[in-house]
């Protein structure tokens, strides 16, 4: 009994020491990962037509706490007249609102402690041009939370 347990000693210890180093490793990476994106917004969209339904999406990681964006948008969207809000969810950081023709949601997604990501969609008819409007609304709330954002290669 005694020599398995001086056995299983070095074991778990060399264990520990590698799960420690594989998380070190991991976190190293995902950190190199989201300096190529933050700041970045990438933008999607579909047309079914020339009056059909149609959406349009962004979203854009930032290096900010995913509360201070919320509040962030939700005081900007509130502080636009052409606006109004139609639903929010402060647990799950969501905004719906409207300008009376399109709708559209914003979501704030914590990534980390300092690290989040803002996704906004809109829905309309194909008629309306709203990819611009949404990435200008991004950009809108990077200035300010004093963070550099550009659009992303499409």
């Amino acid at each position: 009994m005694e020599f398995q347990m001086n056995w299983a000693r070095p074991v778990l210890g060399i264990a520990m020491i590698a799960a420690l180093a594989w998380t070190t490793h991991v976190q190293a990476q995902i950190a190199f990962i989201a300096r190529h994106v933050i700041g970045r917004v990438e933008q999607m969209s579909q047309q079914q037509g020339n009056s059909g339904v149609a959406y349009d999406t962004a979203v854009v990681v930032v290096e900010v706490p995913a509360e201070k964006v919320y509040a962030v948008a939700l005081r900007n969207l509130s502080a636009q007249p052409q606006l109004r809000i139609t639903g929010q969810d402060q647990q799950g950081r969501v905004i719906q609102f409207t300008n009376n023709v399109q709708i559209a949601g914003l979501q704030v997604n914590a990534l980390s402690d300092t690290l989040s990501q803002i996704l906004i969609t809109s829905a309309h008819t194909g008629d309306q041009n709203v990819s611009s409007l949404i990435l200008e609304r991004i950009l809108l709330f990077c200035s300010e939370m004093k963070v550099k954002c550009s659009k992303g290669a499409n």
